[in-house]
């Protein structure tokens, strides 16, 4: 195996990662900014 294939593969097992961090952190906030819309909601709800 030459280096160059090495670095290559190194290279798009990275990127593969990075990606798949990227779409699971996305996701996740999403997620937390709606459940903080949901609770600062509740919050404006039972004050009036």
């Amino acid at each position: 195996m030459s280096w160059m294939l090495l670095w290559k593969v190194v290279l798009l097992v990275t990127i593969g990662c990075f990606s798949i961090m990227t779409i699971v952190v996305t996701i996740g906030g999403a997620l937390d900014i709606r459940r903080l819309f949901e609770r600062l909601k509740e919050d404006r709800d039972e004050e009036a």
